[in-house]
């Protein structure tokens, strides 16, 4: 009788970390795992990478353009929500000149934060709809509470006492009227770079 439980356990323990394992991408090329092209407007390369728990994904967007002094690319989190992919976008964005050179600094970039829900509409296909976007400053100022202030190396960054938290206090900027004139959620379609390639195009 244990020995009849204890085979039943394991089979069942087999099925779910199959079943976990194929959620994720092997044996299932049918999820937003890859490297896609697209957006909207702009274009922009996107790489999702399976991490963690079945239908976590480590997102990183890189732009096609240049909206300021220095940025860094796109990356998130995003977890699957039915038919959904959803999760955060965050990049390090400044206009201040002094970042043409290289540290110290005397103020810290500002952060944009995006919320993304990411649907296949094929296994080749993403539409992401991005229902907001905001713009945080990162230095205190009279127009906003600010989020941090250079550190030294042997404190780490300073933390604006009550600062605003990304995505969880509303932005200094709503970027989607900026940017689209309307307050409509942007949308933006993507294509899977495909996995082989036409024999014929490899040259002998």
């Amino acid at each position: 009788m244990r020995r009849s439980s204890c085979w039943v356990m394991i089979s069942l323990l087999f099925t779910l970390s199959a079943s976990a394992f194929a959620q994720e991408g092997k044996g299932n090329d049918c999820t937003i795992a890859g490297v896609w092209y697209g957006g909207s407007v702009v274009a922009y390369r996107l790489t999702v990478i399976p991490a963690g728990p079945a239908g976590h994904y480590i997102v990183l967007g890189e732009g096609m353009y240049k909206n300021g002094v220095m940025s860094t690319t796109f990356t998130g989190e995003s977890v699957k929500n039915g038919n959904r992919y959803e999760g955060n976008l965050m990049a390090l964005t400044t206009q201040d000149l002094q970042y043409f050179n290289p540290p110290p600094y005397t103020r810290l970039p500002d952060i944009a934060v995006g919320w993304a829900s990411m649907e296949m509409t094929d296994c080749n296909t993403i539409q992401n709809t991005l229902p907001f976007y905001g713009l945080y400053f990162g230095a205190p100022s009279k127009a906003g509470l600010g989020i941090w202030e250079p550190g030294t190396p042997w404190s780490g960054i300073n933390w604006v006492t009550n600062g605003k938290v990304p995505l969880a206090d509303p932005p200094d900027v709503d970027l989607i009227p900026v940017l689209t004139g309307d307050t409509k959620p942007i949308v933006e379609t993507y294509h899977r770079v495909v996995r082989t390639v036409n024999p014929t195009l490899l040259h002998q």
